[in-house]
């Protein structure tokens, strides 16, 4: 029934370099699981390459010192992924991070990793739960030279979910791999300081136990696809990790004061790393990360080094990305989604000495709502924000007919929109309707002035809330600035009668992609906007339940109550379809959309195509920017 994800290497001429690539989320930096937020001008993943048909043979010489990788997106600075980090930020974080135990090929099968991985022993234990014994390689090494050791894996999970690193305001913690550890509950809450499915049984070897409530898991051994994390990057040498009969922990010595300013030198120097290559350096006045050449990594899964000594990662502005382009100031433009910038870089292509690739999107820009607060707290404004938005000349608009609009987050081509796509048109389209718009808000109970009189029928809606107060129907906006979707935004829904006819008010905020970062992943109460439009891509595996986990620090859009119970469980049960079912996943994922597209938490805007543009210069780079973007292709890619 599956239709198979499209290989990398597609049969047919492809063109001399093409492109391969992970959300936490959002957040998981490790498995690819989660959602990376960025600015609407690029974000994460797609399905299928499509190259211009030059040939890749080169009979010259290839120098590889140095390929500059544009990002439409803003970086920050904050490289590591544990409190604000944006999709630029991530795909650098992904070329410093490796040495995965189980790691994934070309065509997104999990697959154990030979460079590391010594033996792997599963055992299913009585209860239910089930245990991965992993033993790694010997002479694994970090950048800096220092050993890599069983218990920078252990690390790598612990950071994720303890207390004291929250403590220190990271807030971007979870993926999907340690909230199924068994005892992370405890372990997280603070009930105990005893991480119960984690073992350290050597210094090459540990344990990791997956608590039956979440076994069977669909994707299988992605649940131990982590890298290590130095043990002596985060921590003081004194801080230790310890085997115990109930789990590993950390030493008494370590607390949030003690380790604090440890912590924060690793988040912006992140300077010992296990991927092919090393964070160098990030300069802030050009948005700029420099990563060179690991001489310790070991290889990926097929034993690939890095061919090209230096990468670096910079933030190319909309406005001037295709000039940058064409005066070699970056080699490779990443994911551009604009269809005005798509059209320039096309005729680029025509006129020699560039190259291109173009790739569907599993993923989709959107507006972003917070379920907890405001007037986007009720189903009913949501709804209506839906209907006053006219999503398919927005999205034809903004890809210049190089995308179209989905009902819920995946994007046309992930294989189970594919499989589903008869029911996927049946959901609510919200198509355009202020007659709808009205309805939806008269249903909710927006039917009074401020004075609490029956609306007049002009001016702003009031509800009357539980405690006898009256609620504006006035929605608080942040966007990033020059941002083309905002831009277009501010027109077709902020600035349209029809919001103002319905008896709605939008306010827009304008500030860096940082800060929107900052608020983005701000779930409480007192965060003062409810609304936020960006992009966000989709992993393999596509693991959403973190996401909407009541009272999780992941569910950026804070959706709570019996609602977002409802949706949590149906992530759940979608994840525990048994391996190689893909008929009862499909059936699941449907369930899942079906019920976020009445929820909707989020307005999709757009599934577009991405385009990859590059100087011909620049051979064997290939990618399809879901099973492998442009952070695994790399690896492979050459320079004249």
């Amino acid at each position: 029934m599956k239709k198979k994800l499209i290989s990398l290497f597609l049969i047919g001429a492809m063109t001399t370099g093409m492109v391969a690539g992970c959300g936490s989320n959002s957040g998981n930096s490790n498995a690819d699981a989660g959602n990376n937020a960025s600015s609407d001008n690029a974000a994460v993943e797609g399905t299928e390459a499509v190259a211009d048909g030059t040939e890749s043979t080169f009979n010259g010489t290839y120098s590889n010192k140095q390929v500059i990788l544009g990002e439409s997106s803003e970086t920050s600075g904050d490289i590591t992924p544990f409190w604000a980090n944006g999709a630029s930020d991530y795909d650098a974080f992904k070329l410093v991070t490796g040495m995965a135990p189980i790691d994934r090929d070309q065509t997104g099968k999990w697959i154990e990793n030979p460079a590391v991985l010594d033996n792997l022993e599963v055992t299913d234990n009585e209860d239910g739960s089930r245990t991965y014994t992993v033993k790694i390689k010997d002479g694994l090494k970090f950048s800096d030279g220092s050993d890599v050791n069983a218990d920078d894996y252990l690390l790598t999970y612990m950071l994720r979910c303890d207390e004291m690193i929250t403590d220190l305001e990271a807030s971007n913690l979870t993926d999907s791999t340690v909230q199924y550890v068994k005892g992370y509950d405890a372990y997280s809450n603070g009930e105990t300081d005893t991480f119960e499915g984690l073992h350290l049984i050597d210094d090459k070897t540990f344990s990791v136990t997956i608590d039956a409530q979440y076994m069977p898991y669909y994707y299988g051994q992605a649940l131990i696809s982590n890298q290590p994390e130095s043990m002596d990057l985060w921590l003081p040498e004194d801080v230790t990790l310890e085997d115990t009969e109930n789990g590993v922990k950390f030493s008494d010595n370590f607390t949030s004061e003690y380790i604090g300013d440890k912590v924060q030198a690793a988040r912006y120097d992140y300077n010992i790393c296990s991927g092919p290559y090393m964070f160098t350096s990030y300069d802030e006045n050009s948005y700029a990360y420099t990563l060179t050449k690991n001489p310790n990594f070991p290889g990926n899964f097929e034993g690939q080094t890095a061919n090209i000594e230096t990468v670096i990662v910079k933030y190319t502005p909309q406005d001037t990305m295709m000039d940058q382009l064409k005066t070699g100031a970056v080699d490779i433009l990443y994911q551009v989604a604009d269809g005005d910038q798509i059209e320039q870089g096309l005729d680029m292509v025509e006129d020699g000495s560039f190259n291109y690739l173009s790739y569907g999107r599993a993923g989709y820009g959107m507006i972003s709502f917070k379920c907890n607060q405001g007037p986007t707290q009720f189903k009913e404004v949501r709804h209506a924000v839906a209907y006053l938005l006219d999503r398919v000349t927005f999205a034809q608009t903004f890809t210049g007919g190089h995308g179209t609009v989905v009902s819920g987050p995946y994007g046309t081509q992930q294989w189970m929109a594919e499989e589903y796509a008869e029911e996927l048109d049946g959901l609510n389209s919200y198509t355009y309707s202020l007659d709808s718009a009205i309805k939806e808000l008269e249903d909710g109970g927006w039917v009074y002035n401020e004075d609490g009189s029956d609306y007049s029928g002009s001016g702003i809606r009031y509800k009357k809330l539980d405690d006898g107060t009256y609620m504006p129907l006035v929605i608080e906006w942040f966007s990033s600035e020059n941002n083309s979707v905002s831009d277009l935004l501010v027109t077709s829904l902020q600035q349209n009668p029809d919001v103002e006819a319905a008896g709605m008010k939008i306010n827009q905020t304008v500030g860096t992609f940082t800060d929107l970062l900052t608020y983005y992943y701000d779930s409480s109460k007192e965060n003062p906007y409810q609304m936020f439009n960006l992009a966000s891509g989709f992993g393999n595996p596509y693991d959403v339940a973190y996401q909407y986990e009541p009272g999780s620090s992941n569910n950026t859009n804070a959706l709570e109550g019996e609602e977002g119970q409802k949706l949590y469980d149906l992530a759940i049960t979608m994840n525990h379809t048994e391996e190689g079912d893909d008929e009862a996943y499909a059936k699941a994922w449907f369930d899942f959309i079906a019920d976020w597209n009445d929820e909707l938490p989020e307005i999709p805007l757009y599934s577009n195509d991405y385009h990859d543009f590059f100087t011909s210069k620049l051979h064997d780079f290939e990618e399809d920017g879901y099973n492998w973007d442009a952070t695994n292709a790399i690896l492979y890619a050459n320079m004249e």
